[in-house]
């Protein structure tokens, strides 16, 4: 079931072929998507979906569904995904962790990563990870709060018994922060640094940079994690802020960085704008989150896919960095395989 607003334009392949065509490596890994079928979501409340902009914009898609889309928007690369379940409470995340590991075992994604909740016992995780296709693992602040950017610590939607399982079994976390505060909050930076001093070979990558969609959250973060910051990960889903990158390129490791867009939860036309703590999202198409548009028609018209900003975005950046075409690829493919790939003889690399 593909949402109807996907519609791709001239004007989007104009933009594809004048910016992004010849810029973005041949073969990419998306590391930061959501696959799962209809019924796996079929009981999350309306209400939990009118009090959140991305649940409205798009919160199911199938692994077929992701290569149309993929297709679509990037006919001339090789693309793959990292995907993993929606993390919402009242989704079905049992069998969409199923579903996930299928799609893993059938090749349709390159990597599956499980959702775990916070009263899952680290038995029934291990078994789970070791039995099925499995990279990594997702937990969520919402398998506690139900809230976006609530008050919780990091160790109760993932506690200490579940960090040193997946430090054990070399499997990554893929961490969404909590608070509104996002990263630099002080109760994350201190829960952070606990991690790296009790967990220091769990590779655990940060999304969203931290939720940090402004250059006002990143820049305190880096001062307040000093050189704790080098050993994280960070993936830049649904980041579009050309500061935001433009300081994550100078101060980490271009093999720190991986490529991640938050499909599909951006399958609309529209970029955003910011203030200094916020961002505001403009989009061409009809939400509930959007009834009232911030520009013109005729502005709207000239927009293109979100998801095409946010990449054309990273590469000026990341040209402005002189960075390599090795370490450009490094962002968009082959950090991803160092962190959730195996070697050859199925053991974490």
């Amino acid at each position: 079931m593909r949402y109807d607003y996907f519609h791709y334009t001239q004007l989007d392949r104009k933009f594809y072929e004048e910016h992004l065509k010849y810029r973005i490596p041949h073969e990419f890994i998306d590391s930061h998507t959501h696959i799962n079928l209809p019924e796996h979501i079929a009981d999350v409340p309306r209400e939990r979906i009118e009090d959140d902009w991305a649940l409205q914009s798009g919160m199911h898609m199938t692994a077929e569904d992701a290569e149309y889309y993929y297709n679509t928007l990037f006919p001339d690369q090789k693309w793959s995904i990292t995907a993993f379940p929606f993390p919402i409470r009242e989704a079905h995340l049992e069998e969409n962790n199923d579903y996930v590991s299928r799609c893993a075992d059938k090749g349709k994604i390159e990597y599956g990563l499980m959702c775990i909740k916070p009263e899952y016992s680290a038995e029934y995780i291990e078994r789970e990870l070791t039995e099925k296709n499995f990279s990594g693992v997702k937990p969520y602040p919402d398998m506690v709060s139900g809230k976006k950017g609530a008050d919780i610590g990091i160790f109760q939607f993932m506690p200490h018994s579940h960090l040193a399982l997946a430090e054990k079994l070399r499997m990554p976390v893929v961490m969404h922060l909590p608070r509104t505060g996002r990263m630099p909050d002080d109760n994350n930076i201190r829960e952070l640094k606990e991690i790296r001093r009790k967990y220091p070979e769990l590779k655990m990558v940060i999304a969203h940079f931290g939720r940090c969609f402004t250059p006002y959250f990143f820049e305190q973060a880096i001062q307040k994690m000093g050189e704790d910051i080098h050993g994280f990960y960070f993936d830049t889903a649904a980041v579009l802020n050309p500061e935001v990158h433009r300081l994550a390129l100078q101060i980490l490791s271009p093999k720190r960085i991986l490529f991640g867009t938050d499909e599909p939860i951006f399958l609309w036309h529209g970029r955003r704008r910011w203030t200094k703590t916020t961002y505001i999202n403009l989009a061409r198409e009809d939400f509930m989150w959007n009834k009232n548009h911030h520009e013109s028609k005729e502005t709207e018209a000239g927009y293109t896919f979100y998801v095409y900003e946010q990449i054309n975005n990273m590469l000026n950046e990341m040209e402005n960095a002189r960075l390599s075409k090795q370490e450009t690829e490094d962002i968009f493919r082959n950090n991803a395989r160092e962190v959730f790939g195996k070697k050859s003889d199925g053991s974490r690399i």
